[in-house]
């Protein structure tokens, strides 16, 4: 009996635990549906009276209430060939609140144009067939994207107000949705490109930015817009657009759209921060961006593992494999000419010691409306500089037209003290001194491609450069030299001149309206010493007979002419009111063709004659691999800082006889290198694999192999 008794008990107990279990965990909701306990949110302290003078207790619990949860898509972003229905889905009991505009689509912002409740599914269609109206490129907002035209800088641009048809289309829909507290969801954001809508832009990547709004066209906080009509291009009051920091800093979601006309995938979508950048182009239609991977905006921190940039490559040759940041760049003083005088540069001295950027062309919707294409560049910061040379970023310190970007407050004294030196006489013990401190072929390098190119808008303005504040054994970037890297290069090659070739670089910097800069001073100063001078002259010739010579650059202009000039179509039509592309490119070259000659008969005899040099004195080198007496093709000679490629068996080049070079065999893969054969000139080390060379005249040069 007591056995039976015990068993009785126990099955009661069980079930008393069941029923307290499903009791706790089971609750019903105020339109008597029942919701899992595990998903509600808890709050303790909301519980206090609303002070709506509604006295009646409010039979809900809140711990019992359906968490507001991001609705579902039927349909996610994409390129679409048909138009569909788009159903969103969430559970029962929330309400769901969407938008076709890019607003956050708040239940207050209802208006049954641009922000909905959510009934039925919403039909996406091709915007551009039949043309819809444009929300964000409306005549009221495009006005306000310029300065006032009486601006006392007296040169803003006319607004340029484009048709709806003018301004090709996607869809983006954003929802949320809201609970019986009034909680709301996190926003679910996507973007549709229906039909051909991506035909006339090949296989260029497509960017969909998304952002409320009221981040780019609010009057007090938008940061597209000019803001308040007292604001000004300078003064206390300054234009919306041109703010800088953190606080114009603005949340938006991106979408990278890859692949072609038919097909479209999605390697990545997070949201970003989004700054306007630039400097003189902020008046322009079409702003410049800064994007910035955080994490703190419910995206992802850095990113990992994709080739976003094709062509940017760390110091080791592989591709930068981690980005925290990117440029969405409109061609600065060259956006409404071709956009690609910068990337033209760029790409030719992608080999140089300093630092170049590299770019691809993106074309961009905000909020799905065509925004033009834009140059896909890399961003120079602490973590790109670590990324892609490998240093510390916390070690990393940069100095940006005349203030610091990355260190300590304090450590701009560091870029000073080399500054000191315009001040000092350069003789060699001092001159020894400035190569203690700066990385000097970079700095050789990088002052001779700004000079050749004739930058108009340099060196008082769009410098920058960086060292690492400690050693790190083992990394030569680490070893606290400042070094130089190359941006905004396109107000140069007489891009506002017709190619024109006739401003001496050298008598504007030494001469000019900006003589009394201190990069002018210090580049002054330097020229007084003559090591100084014969290697800046050998680099300048360098790139005279390699990275911008007529069979390197005319192939490089005419891919990039062929790759931007049907991008041009639509910018133009977006943007400005006719095109001038064909005639800024034939400045490119009618400036590459002219400075050849100008430049080796004028502008380096007139200010470098301390060397000896003078017009028409150069000499043709013959460079010549050997292998047993016999020709040998496929091998190279560097001279001074460039590689000659010598497929053909030779190549001539020309250099000015005054002036000493330094060549260095490579050695193929299987051969001995013997030693150097001269005739017209003499080598200082016949047998060593670098030698100087001395010549008075054309000489032949031969390195030979077994």
């Amino acid at each position: 009996m007591k056995k039976n008794q015990s068993a009785f008990l126990k099955i009661i107990l069980l079930l008393a635990v069941c029923f307290l279990f499903v009791f706790c965990n089971t609750a019903v909701s105020t339109d008597g549906n029942t919701i899992d306990n595990d998903d509600s949110d808890t709050n303790d302290d909301d519980d206090t009276d609303d002070n709506s003078g509604d006295d009646t207790d409010d039979d809900t619990d809140e711990n019992f209430t359906i968490p507001a949860r991001p609705p579902t898509f039927s349909h996610k972003s994409g390129l679409y060939q048909n138009s569909f229905d788009l159903t969103l889905t969430t559970r029962e009991g929330l309400v769901i609140y969407y938008s076709i505009d890019g607003s956050i689509p708040d239940p207050s912002k209802i208006d049954g144009m641009r922000v909905f409740e959510y009934n039925s599914p919403i039909q996406v269609i091709d915007r551009n067939n039949p043309v819809q109206p444009n929300l964000l490129a409306t005549p009221e907002n495009s006005e306000k994207f310029y300065g006032h035209t009486w601006d006392p800088r007296g040169s803003m641009p006319t607004p340029y107000y484009p048709t709806d048809a003018q301004v090709p289309k996607a869809t983006v829909i954003r929802a949320l949705t809201v609970n019986s507290l009034g909680n709301k969801s996190d926003v679910v954001t996507s973007t549709y490109f229906i039909g051909n809508n991506l035909a006339n832009y090949a296989n260029h990547p497509v960017m969909s930015l998304v952002t409320d709004p009221a981040n780019l066209i609010d009057e007090a906080t938008g940061i597209y817009v000019r803001g308040h009509d007292e604001n000004r291009w300078d003064g206390p009051n300054i234009y919306n657009f041109r703010q800088r920091g953190d606080e114009w800093e603005r949340t938006a979601v991106l979408e990278l759209f890859e692949g072609n006309a038919v097909n479209r995938s999605i390697p990545f979508s997070t949201t970003v921060g989004i700054r306007i950048r630039g400097g003189w182009s902020r008046d322009k239609g079409q702003k410049s961006f800064n994007v910035y991977f955080r994490q703190e905006y419910g995206g992802i921190n850095n990113l990992r593992d994709y080739n976003l940039i094709p062509g940017a490559v760390q110091s080791n040759g592989q591709p930068v494999a981690i980005y925290k940041s990117f440029m969405l760049r409109n061609g600065g003083n060259d956006t409404e000419e071709t956009k690609l005088f910068d990337v033209f540069i760029h790409n030719l001295l992608k080999d140089r010691s300093f630092t170049t950027q590299a770019s691809v062309p993106c074309i961009v919707y905000i909020n799905g409306e065509y925004w033009g294409f834009y140059n896909l560049q890399e961003r120079y910061s602490d973590n790109h500089t670590e990324y892609k040379y490998g240093v510390n970023r916390n070690n990393v310190i940069s100095f940006d037209n005349g203030a610091l970007d990355d260190g300590n407050p304090g450590e701009e004294s560091l870029y000073w003290s080399i500054m000191n030196f315009r001040n000092v006489t350069m003789n060699d013990l001092n001159y020894a001194e400035f190569c203690k401190v700066v990385d000097i072929n970079n700095f050789i390098d990088y002052w001779a491609a700004q000079c050749y190119i004739n930058n108009q808008d340099w060196p008082h303005n769009n410098y920058r450069l960086w060292r690492t504040r400690n050693t790190e054994l083992g990394n030569p970037y680490g070893d606290t030299k400042w070094r130089w890297q190359l941006f905004d290069a396109e107000f140069s090659m007489g891009l506002y001149s017709g190619g024109g070739v006739d401003r001496d670089p050298f008598a504007v910097i030494l001469n000019g309206d900006n003589q009394w800069h201190h990069n002018n001073q210090l580049f002054k100063n330097l020229t007084t010493n003559d090591s100084f001078c014969r290697q800046f002259v050998n680099t300048i010739m360098d790139l005279y007979n390699v990275n911008f010579h007529p069979d390197i650059y005319s192939i490089e202009l005419d891919r990039l002419a062929g790759m931007y000039k049907p991008l041009m179509i639509d910018y133009v039509a977006r943007f400005f009111y006719y095109s001038m592309f064909d005639g800024r490119v034939n400045n490119i070259r009618n400036y590459m063709n002219n400075i050849r000659s100008k430049m080796v008969n004028e502008y380096l005899p007139n200010n470098f004659s301390n060397l000896g040099i003078s017009s028409g004195n150069l000499s043709n080198i013959t460079l010549i691999t050997r292998k047993n007496g016999a020709n040998l093709p496929g091998a190279s000679i560097k001279i001074n800082t460039v590689t000659i490629d010598l497929t053909g068996g030779s190549r001539t080049v020309q250099y000015y006889s005054a002036i000493p070079i330094t060549v260095t065999a490579n050695i193929p893969a299987g051969y001995e290198f013997t030693g150097w054969t001269v005739t017209g000139g003499a080598a200082v080390s016949p047998s060593g694999l670098t030698t100087v060379i001395n010549f008075t005249g054309d000489v032949v040069i031969t390195a030979n192999y077994k």
